[in-house]
């Protein structure tokens, strides 16, 4: 039997938690014509299953007849890439159809421009894209475009404004992003795409540690692995609803009980070490590092504190800044899921073990 826990990131565990019921609603909201979510942003921080969930809408979406669906990766030539998708997915029927659209064939190769349009501009594959789309449209074919992991670079700004043209002109064409909250607010923000912040966000936060204890029984009890329920109660506070954390104890977890048929705390104790230099090495290095100085400063002081729970007053204190200061960075940390509310004037760390990183990060600071 197979490890049924996956920490690879992107990649569709076997044991998937938490995602089913928005992917059903965003899946049923896709079938309403007036739908506020024909342009949809999925957000949160790394580790918490955004390219997950849309590797699954994706996927599930492709089975249906009416349905193409585009993945397309950050980068340069997304218009061509959509171009030469939206052909090789298309039917027999509609590659014929398409096939008669003046200026342009289609190879092995991908798209040719024939030379009475003169030298390929942007321009030139907007209309390009634009006729293939009103086709697909008379043909009753929806288009769901994926793009992962945004950013507000210049060609993506271009792209979504021109997406923004063809929903004014009545196609069936939706997109779907996903991003970390401050790229997504940045790109929400741009002058020109105004039009993203009316789009519905759909924010990825923890898991419920009641669904993780059950799983965490349920697959352990199916794999024959002893686990007890004070066992599984540990595990389950040892990630503290973190997506990658879930599939990460998991995974080393079942490895170890695989071989020796159970699961104690000393085996937890053991892993103890490995796990946390698997969530520094793979997660929390890059989402401390993408931080700004003054971000971490935050959350530096917040790490000194013994507390698990932090008055914001004592970091103010600490840091000797002002309220308007301190409240600044707070919202900054709260967007960006690091940190959350416990309380009146109280917060504490959403990730595990994220507190000693920090303290480390700072101990090892040249």
């Amino acid at each position: 039997m197979h490890n049924p826990f996956n920490p690879s990131f992107g990649k569709i565990p076997p044991v998937l938690l938490g995602r089913k019921e928005i992917q059903e609603d965003y899946l049923e909201e896709l079938d309403n014509p007036n739908t506020p979510y024909q342009t949809a942003i999925v957000y949160g921080m790394r580790g918490v299953g955004k390219t997950t969930f849309l590797t699954e809408v994706s996927q599930k979406l492709s089975k249906k007849e009416d349905w193409l669906v585009v993945d397309l990766a950050m980068g340069n030539n997304l218009l061509e890439n959509l171009i030469d998708d939206l052909y090789r997915k298309s039917t027999n029927k509609i590659k014929k159809i398409l096939d008669t659209l003046k200026g342009i064939s289609f190879s092995a190769v991908g798209l040719q421009i024939s030379a009475s349009l003169g030298k390929p501009t942007v321009s030139t594959y907007q209309g390009i894209l634009q006729s293939i789309l009103m086709t697909l449209t008379n043909q009753g074919i929806h288009v769901l475009i994926t793009i992962d992991e945004v950013k507000a670079t210049k060609e993506l700004r271009s792209f979504v404004a021109f997406y923004q043209l063809l929903i004014r002109k009545n196609l069936f064409v939706n997109l779907l992003m996903t991003g970390l909250p401050e790229n997504v607010s940045e790109l929400q923000n741009e002058d020109v795409l105004t039009f993203l912040l009316r789009s519905p966000r759909i924010g990825l936060s923890a898991l419920s540690l009641f669904e993780i204890n059950l799983a965490y029984k349920k697959v352990f009890s199916q794999s024959r692995i002893e686990l007890s329920d004070e066992v599984a109660e540990m595990m389950t506070k040892m990630t503290k609803g973190y997506s990658y954390a879930f599939q990460l104890l998991g995974y080393l977890a079942w490895k170890k009980g695989k071989k020796i048929g159970e699961v104690t705390a000393d085996v937890l104790s053991d892993l103890l070490p490995t796990y946390i230099a698997e969530l520094e090495k793979n997660s929390y290095t890059k989402i401390y590092q993408e931080f700004s100085e003054k971000d971490q400063e935050f959350l530096q002081a917040m790490a000194m504190m013994d507390e698990n729970v932090i008055s914001v007053t004592e970091i103010r204190n600490k840091l000797g800044k002002s309220s308007g200061y301190i409240s600044m960075y707070r919202r900054r940390l709260l967007d960006a899921q690091v940190i959350e509310t416990r309380g009146y004037g109280k917060i504490t760390f959403t990730l595990p073990y994220f507190k000693e990183f920090v303290n480390e990060m700072e101990k090892f600071k040249w």
